[in-house]
């Protein structure tokens, strides 16, 4: 039987990938106020922003229940005795210990191993990615969990923010550093480290910040694959494309607006860039 690949909503896989792979999407909660929507189901990228711009409260992101997973993984184990659920950083979520949890009370009917990807977004999305190709071309459940062991080191998600106030408001950074960015003008550069989101460096204009992600790419010899993303209020994007397309013509390089539970912490003007590159 073919090795089954969960992973939850922070991946932002488009629907048609997930099918086409076969990939099981468990979606987080994003909740305003007493309002709970499940992201990618119950709220557009669209609704979401202008909620953002709308909501006396900011929103925040909740895992999926004990028995959302149970759901899904029972429904798996009718299908197959192997599966990888690859999950957000446990450190900016608790989805991997429900997922953990539940994978528990499927003992005995499937082998299913919960993965902690210490990322997000683009890089935890490519993981699963990866783990489902792999599977359909006959990997087993040992294989695919190596192939995603040993990738996890060489994926790089980096994104500046117009404003500390999301960061702030999600519990990333403290008010008082909050207040000192805003009042000198920081547009921070961070970056996922660890599985954390963490400062990478501090530039004062857009410009700048957009000068800083270029050099970033162009410090790797080697890139296997490379991804911008930008939330719905971002702009210079198409810049930073077109310098990057001058530097890398034999590279395809795609463009996304970043997820729900992704724009919680980074708000609606966040612009950065994936790189995967490779395990050569």
């Amino acid at each position: 039987m073919t090795v089954k690949v969960v992973t939850d909503s922070t991946a932002d896989l488009s629907p048609e990938t997930a099918q086409r792979l076969g990939i099981t999407v468990i979606p987080l909660n994003i909740h305003f106020g007493r309002e709970t929507f499940r992201d990618g189901i119950d709220l557009t990228t669209r609704e979401f922003f202008r909620k953002l711009h709308t909501s006396p409260l900011p929103p925040f992101t909740s895992p999926p229940s004990e028995a959302t997973f149970y759901e899904a993984y029972a429904k798996l184990s009718r299908e197959t005795d192997e599966a990888i659920s690859i999950h957000i950083s446990s450190r900016l979520s608790g989805t991997y210990r429900v997922a953990s949890e539940a994978a528990e009370s499927i003992l005995g009917q499937c082998r299913i191993m919960v993965m902690d990807s210490l990322t997000t977004s683009l890089a935890l999305g490519n993981l699963a990615i990866a783990a489902a190709e792999a599977a359909q071309e006959g990997a087993n459940l040992d294989e695919v969990v190596r192939l995603v062991r040993g990738m996890i080191p060489h994926l790089y998600l980096v994104f500046f923010v117009e404003t500390f106030d999301y960061l702030e408001r999600g519990g990333r950074i403290g008010k008082a550093q909050a207040l000192l960015g805003t009042m000198l003008g920081i547009k921070p550069l961070l970056i996922i480290e660890e599985g954390e989101i963490q400062p990478l460096e501090k530039v004062s204009t857009r410009t700048n910040a957009l000068e800083r992600l270029f050099e970033f790419i162009t410090e790797f010899p080697h890139i296997e694959k490379m991804t911008l993303f930008k939330g719905i209020e971002s702009m210079g994007m198409e810049e930073l494309l077109q310098r990057i397309e001058a530097t890398y013509p034999d590279k395809e390089v795609d463009v996304i607006t970043y997820g729900l539970a992704l724009a919680t912490y980074v708000g609606p003007g966040a612009m950065g860039v994936f790189v995967y590159e490779g395990m050569e």
